[in-house]
């Protein structure tokens, strides 16, 4: 070969091991860049991974824990990761935790299928409960290479179900055992949502009728207003608590004390109304205040009331420039009654006398027992004094007509005196003074006569 055939294959070798080096080199750099891609790839993974709140573990196919992934600002998810790394999943897991694991793992090698189960255990003295799952991990065979196990630490959660169903519980006892009616309603249906068996004898509605009531369906007339009155009222405080009337099915009324809140459910705020029957200590209490300001025997109202209400006539009287009349009667020899024929005859005729004096009321007069066999008419706006004598003229016919006392009728008389607001008084002292002596000089003129006050009648006239 010559010399210039020699250069040349040199010349050629050269350029082919150059090629060859820069292959190489762009093959290093590729592989550099390959490198750094995947150390990318395997840090945003991990950011990813530590961003969960799972715990994600690689099992071998013998079940031996080979990785963990866990937040490092989350050490109290699991147990420290030195205590299980490398150990079979037996040898870290309590027993019956670790049966749950088994099971899991055969049904993934029988099925293929991911599989899910929630275990409790004792980590650091605290219980803590999970919710795993594990999955098949393959290479590019259809071999197991093992499995990925993710846990997610659940305790929060299950303690917030555990209170759930122990409020549920509490809930449920409290409206099924509570003597009173307590019932939810929608804020701004205002319809039924839950009631208890109370409410259902309260109202007489069964308990299929009551969901999808109204409050307003068994609110007594006048009151339609009054869950708007309270929505207001529990917008600036946290309870309500009044006294209303319920209307039954059958249309009856009943005095109810309530207790309202605004309270959660299902997602949305509720009345939680708990009512009272209060309807006996209501006809106590009427009962009550009747007795203290009627009388007992007649059922007419007493003295103590007849001083209130001629106040308060007297008021109106000079306020509005009107009359007022007052007719004092007494009953005439009515002591003669209750000696011979008994104080028990004595009492059914006052009893009788009350009944017809009632029936000549108005509904703006008063009629009061002051005490004895002695009465008062409170006359409110009487236009004239001819007037008055018609009522108590009335008043003396009604009593003359006879009364069947024991068996026997009975006839008796009486006599009255008048005054009139504001000529014979500016008072009610001056008044039942006057109207006293115009009385007394009716019983001394004969009886069974009324008579008007004049100046001229005095004690000393009598």
């Amino acid at each position: 070969m010559t010399e210039s055939g020699k250069k040349k294959d040199t010349s050629i070798e050269a350029k082919r091991i150059n090629s060859r080096i820069e292959d190489l080199e762009t093959a290093v750099i590729e592989c550099k860049l390959s490198e750094d891609a995947l150390k990318k790839s395997e840090r945003n993974l991990l950011s990813v991974l530590y961003a969960l709140e799972d715990l994600i573990f690689i099992l071998g196919a013998d079940g031996t824990f080979h990785k963990y992934f866990q937040s490092p600002d989350r050490k109290d998810l699991f147990a420290n990761p030195k205590s299980f790394l490398g150990k079979h999943f037996k040898e870290v897991l309590p027993r019956d935790v670790a049966d749950l694991f088994q099971n899991a793992i055969y049904r993934v090698e029988d099925y293929g299928n991911v599989q899910k189960f929630d275990f409790l255990m004792t980590i650091n003295r605290d219980e803590m409960w999970f919710s795993a799952r594990i999955s098949p991990l393959k290479k590019h065979t259809k071999d197991y290479f093992g499995y990925v196990m993710v846990l997610q630490n659940i305790t929060d959660q299950k303690q917030r179900e555990e209170t759930l169903v122990t409020n549920e519980e509490r809930y449920k006892a409290v409206m099924l055992q509570s003597t009173e009616s307590i019932f939810l309603a929608d804020v701004e249906t205002r319809v039924i949502l839950e009631a208890n068996q109370s409410l259902q004898r309260l109202l007489g509605y069964s308990l299929q009728e009551i969901p999808g009531l109204s409050l307003y369906d068994f609110v007594a007339n006048g009151q339609d207003d009054i869950y708007q009155r309270i929505l207001r009222i529990l917008k600036e405080r946290s309870s309500y608590k009044g006294e209303m009337q319920y209307r039954r099915k059958d249309g009856t009324i009943v005095d109810v004390e309530i207790n309202v809140n605004l309270v959660s459910y299902r997602g949305k705020k509720v009345f939680c109304v708990i009512s009272r029957d209060i309807t006996p200590r209501k006809l106590a209490e009427k009962q009550l205040i009747h007795t203290a300001t009627h009388d007992p025997l007649t059922g007419l109202t007493n003295r103590l009331v007849f001083y209130d209400r001629i106040a308060v006539e007297l008021a109106r009287a000079r306020r509005n420039q009107t009359n007022l009349a007052l007719i004092y009667l007494d009953l005439d020899r009515f002591k003669i009654i209750n000696d011979t024929l008994g104080h028990s005859c004595g009492d059914q005729l006052l009893k009788a006398v009350a009944e017809r004096l009632k029936n000549l009321l108005r509904e703006t007069d008063t009629l009061a027992r002051m005490g004895g066999d002695e009465f008062m008419y409170i006359l409110p706006e009487v236009e004239s004094s001819e007037d008055v004598d018609r009522v108590a003229e009335k008043v003396l016919d009604a009593i003359r007509k006879p009364f069947l006392l024991d068996g026997q009728l009975q006839s008796i008389t009486a006599s009255s005196g008048i005054a009139i607001y504001p000529v014979d008084g500016k008072d009610a002292e001056t008044l039942m003074k006057n109207a006293d002596l115009a009385m007394y000089f009716a019983k001394d003129k004969g009886r069974d006569k009324h008579f008007h006050f004049t100046s001229e009648m005095s004690v000393k006239n009598l």
